[in-house]
């Protein structure tokens, strides 16, 4: 997400002489990983078990369900669900009298 923002931002801002040498640049360091970089990614590879894979898989799963959900509301229902869980939100902790 944030490399489409730039993306359109260097639109608007780079003249295109500046934007070529930026991806120029871009896909030049993306090719080479340092070492510590390889290093943590081999160690990332340890700390995922299949298991927990298997959670984040089923978490993404369950996430992108409610953001169909939620896709699927119109603004005035959008609207209201947002105003609800603001006011959950700021009551959060205060008992109800």
């Amino acid at each position: 997400m944030f490399k489409f923002i730039g993306k359109a931002l260097a639109g608007l801002v780079l003249t295109k002489k500046a934007r070529t040498a930026v991806g120029r640049r871009a896909s030049a360091a993306g090719k080479a990983k340092p070492p510590a970089v390889a290093e943590v990614q081999a160690r990332a590879r340890d700390v995922v078990t299949p298991e927990r894979a298997e959670l984040i898989r089923h978490a993404l799963q369950v996430r992108a369900a409610k953001q169909t959900i939620l896709a699927d509301l119109d603004d005035e229902t959008r609207a209201k669900l947002v105003a609800t869980a603001m006011k959950a939100l700021l009551n959060e902790g205060r008992d109800k009298t």
